[in-house]
């Protein structure tokens, strides 16, 4: 198992808790300043520090890389690993199918329920390969696992406590608002009238429209409203961040 934490110890405990089942357990603890580390070592897993880089899947890889199993599974903290699931990783690792990798479904937790329109289910995953066999893309943020291999699928879903309460989302909203900015800035998108009717009103509109009435995210109840505003008015600011940023480029260079 390997995992990638940050201030995590409360749900990085009952992370560990539902993986006695694993052979290994490899912490990358990203600069913690709580218990993650104490908690990681007393569930019996090795710890590796590493610098809190705002692109993840950069210390993905560190955890990767450390583990010495033929199989790897990569999970975050906030995610929750049922008896299920953790039967259908074994049986896969030794089954002998030619599948390199395995993509599982995951449940999304937003405000105390589990989503299941609006996009948010079955959100496959794919985070159980051969070690050697994936590999995280270091370019985004949420970039996906890539493997060299034939993929298979389990049936048995990881949950995912993703926000439990609006105020767990606003304390994330700031790092993923500015990794989107960034990846705005590398893919070379210029400020224009065109690019801001598009990303301060007709990106975030299309977003809206398609998770909560087309992929029938109002079936969902308020935590399913909630869900599809916050992921447009995320589009918003992340766009603003970036024009924020080109301004102040702007402002340097001509000083």
């Amino acid at each position: 198992m390997a995992i990638l934490a940050h201030n995590e110890g409360r749900d990085l405990a009952a992370l560990l808790a539902g993986l006695a089942f694993a052979d290994e357990v490899v912490v990358a603890d990203a600069e913690s300043a709580d218990d993650t580390a104490a908690v990681a070592r007393a569930a019996g897993a090795a710890v590796i520090p590493v610098v809190n880089n705002w692109n993840l899947n950069v210390n993905k890889a560190v955890a990767i890389g450390a583990c010495r199993g033929d199989w790897v599974v990569y999970l975050d903290p906030d995610e929750r690993v049922s008896a299920e699931l953790a039967a259908a990783i074994r049986a896969a690792a030794t089954s002998g199918s030619p599948a390199v990798a395995y993509e599982f479904p995951r449940r999304n937790k937003y405000f105390g329920r589990y989503l299941r329109y609006g996009g948010a289910y079955p959100d496959l995953q794919l985070r159980l390969f051969r070690r050697g066999r994936g590999r995280f893309a270091c370019r985004s943020v949420h970039e996906h696992l890539q493997v060299d291999g034939a993929v298979g699928r389990l049936r048995p879903a990881l949950d995912h406590e993703t926000y439990p309460a609006v105020a767990d989302y606003l304390r994330k909203l700031p790092m993923y608002v500015a990794a989107g900015a960034d990846h705005m800035e590398r893919r070379g998108i210029r400020p224009s009238l065109g690019a801001d009717l598009n990303h301060f009103l007709l990106r975030p509109c299309r977003r809206f429209l398609c998770r909560y009435f087309i992929r029938l995210g109002f079936l969902d109840g308020w935590p399913g409203l909630l869900a599809c505003g916050l992921d447009a008015a995320q589009t918003v600011l992340t766009y603003y961040e970036f024009r924020a940023r080109r301004r102040r480029a702007a402002c340097a260079s001509s000083t």
